[in-house]
């Protein structure tokens, strides 16, 4: 095979030749891949050479598997090319990453098909949110050590007019200082740097971004208002930038962006789905619950038309059931169906965990006709006796319990609190949302015939299954409560 050489500016040849001689792919030691689209499952590896180097060579493989990524590649725009040549550029800046070494390109008949991207290899480093996590509590001084360095090298980029898109506690490396050398932090994947960056405006998003991975890793508030005070300490150093940060600012920004990145990454399959508790901090402030409100069902005409279908479908259902009892929506969230269900002097309860929504609410409830009241609670555990409510309602809710056990104690504490019906939504598997997310790997919701089990479980049955439109992922079920 083939292989054409790009060789990073300060190599000297007898490096040069050790890496050409000891460079096999199928030699290569396996390491822990980490799922990307265009990479490998083989994807990273170590490179074992008989002569002695000053560090391991680590080596990250791209396939190009379509001719448009071949055809970039030849251009310098792959994603493999970008980060080697952003690679070199920040070494010879003086910023802190694996020193590159080189850009194997394997060729082929229709131009290179695999890219080896050859780097020194930190040995012993450790993410940075795995660090933070075993550092203890944000007084320590490991603690302390990290965030401060970590600090230092987003102001040196800002300086330096370099902005990293993907800052994140993965892609900043945590290495454990020796009796030699003290404890240092280095960024990898450069493919993300961009260059000729406004500091100030650089430093903020990067720190905004960083707080949000962190966050979005389970570190709380106090790491992200230490992370953001150790940035403001290194900006005022000799050679730093004048900048006045509103520290409150960025870190409603941080969590903001952190909710935003949750929903994607469970979205896309990426990750386990929160537990209720967590799910319940996402909206932790006013201006949390206020974008959710206004980002999905006021900014887009697809949650707009959502919107209205599901608030016309359950107006009519209330209608047609003759509902004229109290009735129970929990989570309530900003008070959305306060208007179809609190009607014709319903009495409208209001149940929601998160204070700020119920803020919403309690705004939209003194628009109202009926009688409303508003309760903080939580779905596991409603403070109302059996039989309360004529009708419980619960939108948007299961469908971000994917465990059997929560979603087992939201149904029975339904069944428990309505002496009538019940009426839940999920995610249809057999949607046409559902169907393209199995495709791509992804979430895609629930069969019929598990919503019927753990409806029976709860000790309800299914009257009926309303989707939300033509082929829509949402579905409504209605329950029948058990008798009293």
């Amino acid at each position: 095979m083939a292989y054409r050489w790009n060789w990073a500016a300060d190599i000297d040849s007898e490096w040069r030749e050790t890496l050409v001689r000891a460079f096999d792919p199928e030699t290569l030691v396996p390491m822990r891949a980490v799922p990307h689209r265009g990479i490998s499952g083989r994807g990273y590896g170590l490179l074992e050479t008989a002569e002695s180097l000053p560090f391991d060579v680590f080596v990250k493989m791209f396939e190009h598997r379509s001719l448009n990524n071949r055809i970039l590649h030849l251009w310098g725009r792959s994603g493999a090319a970008r980060e080697f040549a952003n690679a070199v550029r920040l070494h010879e800046m003086g910023l802190p990453i694996p020193q590159p070494l080189a850009l194997v390109n394997e060729s082929g008949n229709w131009g290179c098909r695999t890219c080896y991207y050859l780097m020194e290899h930190l040995a012993g480093a450790q993410p940075l949110s795995a660090w933070l996590a075993a550092a203890g509590e944000p007084a320590s001084g490991a603690f302390d050590a990290a965030i401060r360095l970590v600090a230092r090298l987003l102001v040196d980029l800002a300086v330096k007019g370099v902005w990293h898109r993907d800052v994140s506690g993965g892609n900043l490396l945590v290495l454990p200082g020796g009796q030699d050398r003290l404890l240092r932090v280095c960024l990898v994947d450069a493919r993300h740097a961009r260059f000729g960056a406004e500091p100030v405006q650089a430093l903020e998003q990067m720190l905004v971004t960083l707080g949000a991975f962190l966050l979005l890793d389970g570190a709380d508030d106090p790491v992200v208002e230490a992370l953001v005070s150790a940035a403001a300490e290194e900006a005022r150093r000799p050679g730093g930038v004048e900048w006045a940060p509103d520290g409150e600012a960025i870190i409603d920004l941080a969590r903001k962006s952190a909710a935003h990145l949750m929903a994607r990454e469970v979205r896309k399959g990426k990750r386990t789905p929160e537990s209720l508790d967590r799910f319940a901090r996402r909206y932790a402030s006013v201006g949390d619950a206020e974008n959710y409100r206004d980002r999905r069902f006021g900014r887009s005409r697809h949650g707009r038309k959502v919107d209205a279908a599901e608030r016309h479908l359950v107006g009519q259902l209330v209608d047609d059931l003759s509902v004229g009892g109290p009735v129970l929506d929990v989570p309530c969230g900003a008070g959305r169906l306060l208007p179809a269900l609190a009607s014709r002097g319903r009495e409208w309860v209001g149940v929601d965990i998160s204070a700020e929504m119920l803020g919403l609410a309690r705004k939209a409830a003194a628009k109202a006709d009926g009688a409303c009241r508003l309760v903080i609670a939580d779905a596991r555990r409603l403070p109302f006796a059996d039989g309360r409510f004529e009708l419980a309602l619960s939108m948007r809710l299961l469908h971000r319990v994917r465990t059997a056990e929560e979603r087992a104690a939201v149904l029975r504490e339904l069944a428990r609190v309505s002496a009538g019906w019940v009426l839940f939504s999920f995610y249809s598997r057999c949607s046409w949302r559902g169907f393209r997310d199995r495709l791509r790997g992804r979430y895609s919701g629930e069969t019929r015939a598990t919503i019927r089990r753990e409806v029976a479980e709860a000790g309800m049955s299914v009257e009926q299954f309303l989707p939300v439109g033509p082929l829509a992922r949402q579905t409504l079920v209605l329950c029948v409560a058990p008798a009293r």
